[in-house]
């Protein structure tokens, strides 16, 4: 009853007015600007608006920015609202909200001020009021200046040219009028551009990156998203102007480069970000805090001291090639279209960054080239106890010299350090690398005989090990699946198939280690072998789940008696 009421009092007091046309509001086609169709609840929440602002703050005019016009304007959700004002603050505007709800007893809505510090990257106070489980966003039309040093600017009020034109991208930069019910396009860009597909600046694009670099990443990002492309001047501009890449070092804070990244690599083309990146040579930017990198280099050469070799950088910038582009943007794309295609869904950050990394990380000769799929084998029970522990603790050998090579806590660290990322998604990107190097490579898979159950124990080995990134390892693992070439179809087909083979595989022996419970504790393994801890206890649990595997139904006391008989086998 209350939201008809509102409704009706604000139609009213909007049909009282007379109606405002914008300047430059244009259409795709045509004079008249678009109409937007709201949802119920997107109504409901201009109305309520609406109606404060008839009440409150009659001179003041309410527009939506950004997303939320541009996806509406695709299709799709709206997302989050954000609502700038001409001549008002959030803060005031917000304040008027709290006070008509204090006055009709209404349930009052919360209210949190963000205020501007540029130490924490916030260009502008920003009030955030919840209403009716919607969080909106309130904001003054701004123009914005920049120094020389930094991407966060000095903002004033301004008119909604000004506003328009300071933002990153033309597609950014259409709002919904409120007051009049029309999309405005003050660049006179920005519904074109929507319509053609095409990411382009408001304004000139090398004073558009100097001012704030940072926008050079999100175009990346909105043309990855939305499968759109970079218009000309945007990419000639990052492709000659080196100027725009220092600012970039100089200007951004490393914590906002990682979250572009985060959105790229888990977004819906993780594969053309890597390339875009790869292109406009920004990857050694991206990966390494170069500014870290730009301050050694000074000190070093304006010291008369020799540097400490850990006093700037605890890790070296890893710097991309070619040849490594190339091989991590294989990897990418085949992670991308497996996942598509057996899975039907996108690839997160985490095991895009695994794929990308890995040829960074590991030599080309630490890659197994999987040559077909798992062969067929004799049933795991069929092997002997001399088979089981002489596979074992060969495959153990095996992937302590593979895996010693690879710096898993230099992975973690640079994402940390460089892109901000938090630790658990780091070590994840470690364990996936590590699991690409740790495949047991010597096996053959299509031999027969104790050979080939061997070879399977060693997998089995690693598939319960790397259970929790298979599917990621596995495909950086078949990029170059038997030698083929990459581009070729039935290569591609054969790929496929392979990966979903070892899935397949992998999840059956998942399946029956969740039916299986260790007879011994750790306690009890300790004491048969008579060690407190350390790492003959983790060889010994590994050696123990394939005997588990081998033998099923065996008793207590025989796993003891197995135990015992390993013991020795452990000191070598």
């Amino acid at each position: 009853m209350l939201r008809q009421r509102l409704r009706t009092a604000v139609a009213a007091a909007v049909a009282r007015r007379p109606m405002w046309t914008p300047q430059r509001a244009l259409a795709s086609t045509g004079s008249s600007a678009p109409r937007l169709q709201l949802t119920h609840a997107e109504s409901d929440l201009f109305d309520f608006l609406l109606y404060v602002q008839h009440l409150h703050a009659p001179r003041t005019t309410l527009r939506v920015a950004g997303g939320w016009v541009r996806d509406k304007l695709r299709g799709a959700s709206g997302g989050d609202v954000d609502v700038a004002l001409d001549n008002l603050s959030g803060r005031d505007f917000a304040a008027h909200i709290v006070a008509f709800q204090r006055a009709r007893r209404l349930p009052l809505s919360s209210i949190g001020v963000v205020k501007a510090n540029s130490d924490k990257s916030k260009h502008l106070e920003v009030a955030t009021v919840a209403i009716e489980g919607q969080s909106v966003d309130f904001v003054h039309l701004r123009a914005e200046s920049y120094s020389s040093d930094s991407r966060i600017p000095q903002t004033t009020f301004a008119k909604p040219l000004e506003d328009a034109l300071r933002r990153d991208i033309t597609i950014n930069a259409l709002f919904y009028n409120l007051n009049t019910q029309e999309v405005e396009d003050w660049t006179g860009q920005g519904l074109a551009d929507l319509a053609a597909g095409v990411i382009r600046t408001p304004l000139e694009p090398v004073q558009t990156f100097l001012d704030d670099p940072l926008r050079v990443l999100r175009a990346v990002r909105f043309a990855c998203e939305f499968g759109f492309r970079l218009d000309g001047k945007l990419s000639q501009a990052v492709l000659e102007h080196a100027e725009i890449k220092d600012a970039m070092v100089r200007k951004v804070s490393r914590e906002r480069v990682g979250i572009e990244v985060r959105k790229m690599l888990s977004g819906k083309d993780p594969s053309r970000a890597f390339s875009l990146l790869a292109a406009f040579g920004l990857l050694d930017l991206v990966f390494n805090d170069l500014s870290v990198a730009r301050d050694a280099d000074v000190d070093a050469a304006t010291s008369a001291a020799p540097p400490s070799p850990m006093s700037s950088l605890s890790f070296p910038p890893r710097l991309w090639s070619k040849a490594l582009e190339a091989e991590a943007l294989a990897h990418l794309r085949f992670l991308q279209q497996s996942r598509l295609a057996l899975a039907n869904h996108q690839i997160s950050f985490v095991e895009a960054t695994g794929a990308v990394l890995a040829p960074l990380f590991l030599s080309a000769s630490a890659v197994a080239a999987i040559a077909g799929p798992p062969a067929p084998a004799p049933s795991l029970e069929s092997a002997d106890e001399h088979l089981v522990v002489e596979s074992s603790l060969g495959y153990l050998r095996e992937r302590d010299a593979a895996t010693r090579e690879v710096r898993t806590d230099e992975i973690v660290e640079v994402l940390k350090t460089n892109v901000k990322w938090p630790k658990p998604a780091a070590k994840r990107v470690a364990l996936i690398v590590e699991a690409v190097a740790a495949y047991p490579a010597r096996a053959t898979f299509g031999s027969s005989g104790d050979t080939a159950l061997g070879d399977r124990l060693k997998l089995f080995m690693w598939m319960t090990r790397y259970n929790s990134v298979l599917a990621p390892a596995l495909s950086i693992l078949l990029t170059n699946y038997a030698g083929d070439s990459r581009d070729d179809a039935g290569a591609a087909a054969a790929r496929l198939s392979t990966l979903q083979a070892f899935l397949e595989l992998g999840a059956g022996y998942d399946e029956q280690g969740k039916g299986r419970r260790r007879r011994a504790d750790g306690s009890v393994i300790r004491a048969q072998l008579g060690v407190t801890a350390g790492p003959k206890i983790a060889r010994a649990l590994e050696v123990l789940a394939v005997w588990e595997m081998v033998h099923p139904s065996a008793s207590l006391d025989e796993e003891l008696a197995f135990l015992q008989r390993l013991a020795p086998r452990l000191e070598e």
